[in-house]
């Protein structure tokens, strides 16, 4: 009886050091997954208060020569800007070294406290959905084609938020370009 008593204290104290020595892994350690991006589709950033949400170049027409735009052409950016202070604040300039200019059309203004869509998205559906809205971002004089499932470095100033230093992905393409033939 002894012998069986003290393996079953033998087996309990095992099984709480086990269940101990395993709470202890997780417990105040750097997990693997604190520096993944998560899977969006577009860039996800901050200025200041600014928060840029699901950046992207536009997608749009049909990639068959690989290149969504082509070099010496203009590609347009489509984002969120959420301004998180009460004050408004503008975006001022764009910029990228794979473009000659960037411009900034509109009224660049974004409120405090408030969401202001930039971009006409990537289909005539989502541009008549937008039509009200008021700035457009564009790249202009492209230096190189523009590759799908390729990131491009592009910088966006805002006037009290400050420079956002972004890597914008080339945009999901939408409407009828998304759909994929069954005939496969």
């Amino acid at each position: 009886m002894k012998r069986r008593a003290a393996a079953v204290a033998t087996l309990a104290l095992s099984t709480a050091l086990g269940l101990v020595t395993l709470t202890g892994c997780g417990a105040g350690q750097i997990t693997q997954t604190d520096t993944q991006a998560s899977a969006v589709n577009g860039y996800h950033g901050t200025a200041g208060r600014i928060m840029v949400r699901n950046a992207s170049i536009a997608y749009t027409g049909q990639a068959n020569t690989g290149a969504i735009y082509r070099a010496g052409g203009a590609a347009d950016l489509n984002m969120t800007l959420v301004n998180v202070s009460p004050t408004p604040d503008q975006l001022v300039s764009v910029s990228s070294p794979i473009a000659a200019a960037g411009l900034v059309q509109g009224d660049a203004v974004i409120p405090g406290g408030r969401a202001v869509q930039v971009g006409n998205g990537d289909s005539p559906a989502d541009a008549a959905a937008l039509a009200d809205k008021t700035i457009s971002v564009r790249l202009v004089g492209l230096k190189q084609d523009i590759t799908a499932g390729l990131n491009y470095p592009v910088v966006l100033t805002f006037q009290h938020g400050g420079v956002l230093n972004a890597e914008i992905p080339v945009g999901y393409p939408t409407g009828a370009l998304a759909v994929r033939s069954r005939s496969n």
